[in-house]
């Protein structure tokens, strides 16, 4: 009977962590066309790359500011190995991602001794989501769940490293796996730097220089502590610099490098307004809706809210004063609750000082700890009147926010499925007329790459407002960004494709769209599509409606070049390769008719030659991928010339 009294502690805790997985996955099945965007479709178009080619690691691949060597995508890879369908394969890996972050999180608690139920009571709060902020980012988007196994193991062996004990063999091997551990992330990412090793540094930095000189054993935890914490600091520098030199090297693009960053202007207004935001994100995570009547299902949400957070202030400040440093758990468990404050005092001070370094799904990783801090205080305050009712006002909170979030994300489903209806209607039609990779803006045909199970594939391109003169006031640019390399490259789609334009798009690039004279194939109440022959003649169209004229005009693709004329392509990227630009002219070229190509950021001449009339072609060679391409052709002495049939090729021949 005893054993049995025991063991339900560790059931419910089970169960909790069962439950909150479960509601998880109905969350995200509820939620997957409301939230589903450019960016996380980006994580799965990269899985089913590296599940199609067995690479986990993709070169070719253009990342953003990191190289997700270890990210997500490990995770919907793996889950591609038993489902075709996007959706199924990011609940899958989401799924798998938290129960690797609920097992880190219990071995957190472990080391901070704490009972295993009480690890899987804290655990099971991971998966759970009461609000936007939280779901769109982690239930549902899975940003950040790769990032709590390293934010839990590292505290876990950050503190089981520094107090030593118990066997010099496990101390060594706490301390080696802590040491691998911080130079992994910093090879991973500088947000590793700031969020987890930084807020180390700080709390071991105050802990050595405020601690009391009383005894020799004392001095030395803390001196064990300061060593510790500085020998992982180097090799967390020591990974960070790793990865400054090696990727650029490996990849294209990718490292979120610290030196870019900048101060903000000291403006004590803007810097209250940012702290401001940054309190109103953390009632956003735990569920409180502005706006909500009162005695609503959000208002009492809203109630339990501010109740948990005055009860758990007065909980903390009682239970700081009870830890005793000299006795082991004590310690340890005081060191977290400083690591969890010194965490989000280190991101605040980012957020507030430095340029760039707030969004609002950034504050998650600044406030994670706190989630294994409360289970401190609460297994550690020792009033129970107290206890009890934080417990109550917690459970109203999460009852209440999570089940009111899961009733409107319900609610919305229709409404998504209705905005969706227009996007697959465009792609059955695509997919019926043999189409198989095209064009369009990030945000809309990374989602429909991804809606399609990747039937179909897309290069992301984006508008750009031309300089002054140009032959068009927009015109379209490559994005090059979360997308394979060869993506954006000239032969991508030797035969037909599309541009796929929402409507508000397709009247900004009216007189672009007019200059190509591209048919419409496809309309719907949301999406208008445009043919092409293919993608080196879209290219070549956006090269087009970029050009800068001066002394020159463009009438339905002619252009007319007086005397001291130049047609200017703006330099952008253009991948390696043999190329020939040709063209017809008709007039009498005159001393300085000349059409040239350049590269690189010093504008080195790659082809010239003096234009003539009639047929003129131009070859010249890249050697390399280069962002500062760029095309010019000038009259010169000519009184007039018309430059008519303008293309850029990229030939077969190899290089």
């Amino acid at each position: 009977m005893q054993g049995e009294k025991r063991r339900w502690p560790l059931v419910l805790g089970i169960v909790l962590c069962v439950m909150t997985l479960a509601l998880s996955v109905v969350l995200q099945e509820a939620g997957y066309l409301t939230y589903l965007n450019g960016d996380m479709a980006s994580e799965m178009i990269l899985a089913r790359r590296q599940a199609d080619t067995g690479s986990l690691i993709q070169m070719d691949w253009i990342y953003s500011t990191e190289i997700h060597t270890i990210h997500m995508n490990l995770f919907y890879a793996l889950a591609f190995l038993l489902t075709d369908s996007f959706m199924a394969a990011r609940i899958i890996g989401n799924t798998i991602g938290f129960v690797i972050a609920m097992l880190s999180c219990v071995f957190l608690c472990r080391r901070l001794g704490l009972s295993t139920a009480k690890g899987l009571c804290t655990a099971a709060l991971l998966p759970f989501a009461a609000g936007t902020l939280y779901a769109s980012n982690m239930t549902i988007g899975g940003y950040y769940i790769i990032h709590l196994p390293f934010a839990y193991c590292g505290a876990a062996l950050w503190l089981s490293a520094s107090e030593g004990g118990r066997g010099k063999r496990r101390a060594l091997t706490a301390l080696a796996l802590f040491l691998l551990l911080c130079l992994l992330e910093g090879l991973l990412s500088v947000r590793y730097v700031l969020c987890f090793v930084c807020p180390m540094v700080v709390v071991a930095g105050l802990d050595v220089l405020l601690a009391p000189q009383t005894s020799r054993s004392l001095r030395d935890h803390h001196l064990r502590f300061g060593g510790v914490t500085a020998a992982g600091f180097l090799a967390c520098v020591a990974g960070y610099a790793a990865s400054e030199i090696l990727y650029p090297r490996l990849f294209a693009s990718g490292v979120g490098a610290a030196g870019s960053f900048v101060f903000n202007p000291l403006d004590g207004e803007a810097m209250v307004s940012s702290l401001a935001t940054v309190f109103a994100d953390f009632l956003k995570l735990l569920g409180w809706r502005g706006g909500a009547a009162l005695f609503s299902l959000a208002g009492i949400a809203n109630l339990c809210i501010a109740a948990v957070l005055v009860l758990a202030g007065i909980m903390t400040a009682r239970v700081w004063r009870s830890l005793d440093t000299r006795e082991r758990a004590s310690r340890m468990q005081k060191r977290m609750l400083q690591y969890a404050f010194a965490a989000l005092l280190v991101n605040l001070f980012c957020f507030v000082f430095i340029q760039g370094t707030y969004l609002n799904r950034y504050l998650i990783l600044a406030v994670l700890f706190f989630i294994p801090a409360l289970t401190i205080v609460v297994a550690r305050e020792r009033n129970l009147r107290l206890r009890w009712a934080f417990l109550l006002f917690f459970l109203m909170m999460l009852g209440t926010a999570g089940g009111n979030f899961l009733l409107e994300t319900r609610a919305q489903q229709p409404a998504a499925r209705q905005r969706e209806a227009d996007m697959m209607d465009t792609a059955d039609f695509l997919i019926g007329e043999g189409y198989t990779h095209g064009y369009g803006d990030f945000w809309v045909v990374r989602v429909m790459q991804e809606r399609t199970n990747g039937a179909l594939t897309f290069t992301g391109v984006r508008q750009m407002e031309t300089e002054e003169g140009a032959v068009c006031p927009v015109s379209l640019e490559m994005i090059r960004w979360l997308e394979p390399q060869d993506a954006s490259h000239m032969d991508a789609c030797p035969g037909k494709t599309f541009l796929t334009l929402t409507r508000d798009q397709s009247q900004t690039l009216a007189p672009w769209l007019e200059m190509t004279g591209a048919p419409v194939i496809h309309e719907n109440g949301k999406y208008v599509t445009y043919g092409f022959e293919s993608s080196e003649a879209l290219i070549g169209f956006m090269l087009l409606g970029q050009m800068k004229l001066e002394n020159a005009d463009c009438d339905r693709g002619v252009f007319t070049l007086q005397a001291g004329g130049r047609m200017r392509v703006p330099t952008g990227f253009r991948e390696a390769g043999n190329y020939v630009l040709t063209f017809t002219c008709e007039g009498e070229p005159g001393e300085g008719s000349r059409a040239a190509a350049y590269a690189t950021r010093h504008f080195e001449v790659i082809g010239e030659q003096a234009i003539a009339a009639g047929e003129n072609a131009l070859t010249f060679t890249l050697h390399a991928d280069d962002p500062y391409f760029m095309l010019l052709l000038t009259s010169g002495e000519a009184q007039e010339l018309a430059i008519s049939g303008i293309r850029l090729h990229r030939t077969q021949e190899s290089l």
